[in-house]
């Protein structure tokens, strides 16, 4: 369950940088209200990914918890 998780908190983080560099590439070609909606995805995808990262830290410390006890 671990590695999966790492691997869907990285996708997100690539979906992201891609998304976040043809957001600039758009936004270079056509600068104006236009170009904002290519930012939305990269928006989205970073969101994804804190999401995924914070549920995987937070269930982490739980199971260190439960071993621990």
């Amino acid at each position: 369950m671990n590695k999966l998780a790492r691997f869907m908190e990285h996708f997100w983080l690539a979906v992201a940088i891609g998304t976040g560099l043809v957001a600039i590439w758009m936004t270079a070609m056509e600068p104006g209200r236009e170009a904002l909606q290519w930012w939305v995805f990269p928006g989205i995808a970073l969101a994804m990914f804190l999401f995924r990262r914070f549920t995987r830290r937070r269930l982490e410390a739980i199971e260190q918890r439960r071993r621990g006890s």
